[in-house]
């Protein structure tokens, strides 16, 4: 018996596609990067300004550090209302951007102990 090679084709791209969308659906597999292996949320270390990511938000910056949202907003010159939930990526304009605000941060906790 001989198989069809678009229908061969086909089986093997189902298969290959079906193993990943599989496995993201049972949670075991994640490539996005804001997730371990084990399922647990990635967050910024407090030790590691370079543990800072652009997908992350203000709010999370700011637990990890320790420094209010509004003094960051201030720092770089953003609106007082900018939401805690905006993603650093968001932000970035001519006065904003992570590596900016790693710098910032790195300054700031040297002059507040």
């Amino acid at each position: 018996m001989r198989i069809n090679p678009f229908v061969y084709g086909v089986i093997v791209v189902a298969l290959f596609m079906g193993v990943i969308y599989g496995f993201q659906g049972a949670g075991v597999w994640s490539t996005s990067g804001k997730v371990t292996g084990s399922g647990e949320r990635i967050a910024p270390s407090a030790s590691d300004v370079n543990s800072i990511k652009g997908w992350m938000t203000l709010d999370q910056v700011s637990a990890a550090f320790r420094i209010p949202v509004e003094e960051i907003l201030s720092a770089f010159n953003l609106p007082s209302d900018t939401p805690p939930s905006t993603a650093l990526k968001d932000l970035e304009s001519d006065t904003f951007d992570v590596t900016a605000l790693r710098t910032w941060i790195t300054e700031y906790k040297s002059s507040h102990p």
